[in-house]
């Protein structure tokens, strides 16, 4: 399947994140079905959201939080919002009944802090599938599980680019927790027959309709900064290569993900754009393109002194082949015009004055 029949991507309007609509084909699939969508106000699962919205199906958007209760705006998608905590497992009883696909996007975030406590990050990303698919073997309910993993669980690989015959060598806890998760889904996938697909996610960015959420990830960061005429700050790490994929890309590799019954076996695949850039060099490209827009410089500080671990000192470039042969699948947005719609994305919404 050709990637331009697979998703769709109009201009932004004023004051909206993702513009992403999907095929007929897509809809299709997921016509008068019920989603779980765990994380569904989140960065990614907004995103997600939004693209589904226009499908008629019934959402199901699982929050921790009762707050901020954010949907879509314009929607044929019957939408309802649940509060629960994905490591209970009660929360999972509670929702699974009837669902026919869950994208589990729920999980605690990577702080690299003094305060990060590693008892509850097992809590919250590695007990929930535990309790998702012992849920579904109890009382035998069928959903197609897309699971949102990361690329981090390789740590620091001999050779690039990464593709899903590297071996696994989580170098922090939270790393280890994700492939813990992981493979509860692919033990219940080979002994119950309970169907899950993993994506292993490189550097996600770019605008989505929930705005309070894009700060989360770091190239939105820069440039949300840079556009506040902040400085940015390069460190030890700046020579590392990255990869950066956009988040309509990844939304459509999530919505291709479960709808193929013969790649719901448990296996992992690697979702990346396949391009390699240095730090320095996404933290130069940010600072030029911004400046040309506010006609503003944007400084760049390089912090000698900080303290850099073993995991910020990575490198990364994801080999898709296997998924885009698999799936039609392909990224759509290269870095440099990614960037461009995602400064144009915060200007609008208000982050020039």
């Amino acid at each position: 399947m050709p990637s331009k029949e697979i998703c769709a991507r109009t201009s932004h309007q004023e004051g909206e994140g993702s513009s992403l609509t999907v095929s007929s084909t897509i809809a299709d699939a997921y016509h008068g079905r019920t989603i779980l969508i765990t994380g569904g106000r989140g960065y990614i699962g907004s995103a997600l959201t939004q693209a589904l919205a226009n499908v008629h199906c019934k959402l199901i958007l699982l929050d921790r939080s009762p707050l901020d209760a954010w949907v879509p705006d314009r929607r044929d998608a019957e939408i309802s919002i649940v509060t629960g905590d994905v490591s209970t497992r009660h929360t999972w009883d509670t929702v699974l009944p009837g669902v026919d696909y869950v994208f589990h996007l729920a999980g605690l975030e990577y702080m690299r802090s003094s305060v990060y406590d590693p008892i509850l990050d097992l809590q919250c990303n590695a007990l929930p599938v535990l309790h998702l698919v012992e849920e579904c073997r109890r009382h035998r309910y069928c959903p197609h599980i897309v699971f949102s993993s990361s690329a981090n669980v390789f740590g620091l690989v001999d050779s690039l680019p990464v593709d899903e015959d590297n071996r696994d060598n989580p170098l922090i806890p939270w790393a280890v927790h994700k492939v813990m998760a992981e493979s509860h889904l692919r033990i219940y996938a080979k002994s119950h027959g309970i169907k899950s697909i993993i994506l292993r996610l490189a550097n996600v960015y770019g605008p989505t309709a929930r705005r309070s959420a894009m700060s989360r990830v770091v190239i939105n960061k820069m440039i949300a900064d840079a556009i506040a005429g902040k400085s940015l700050t390069l460190y030890a790490n700046q020579h590392c290569v990255r990869d950066y994929i956009f988040v309509d890309d990844v939304v459509c590799a999530l919505l291709l993900a479960g709808t193929d019954r013969s790649l719901l076996d448990g296996r992992f695949y690697v979702i990346g754009s396949g391009e390699g850039r240095t730090i320095s060099e996404v933290c130069q490209l940010i600072a030029d393109k911004v400046s040309v827009r506010t006609d503003q410089h944007v400084p760049i500080h390089v912090e000698e002194l900080a303290k850099t671990d073993a995991f910020e000192m990575r490198d990364f470039v994801a080999d898709t082949t296997r998924f885009r042969q698999a799936t039609g699948w392909k990224p759509m947005m290269g870095l440099e015009q990614g960037i461009d719609v995602t400064i144009e994305s915060l200007t609008m919404a208000g982050s020039l004055k």
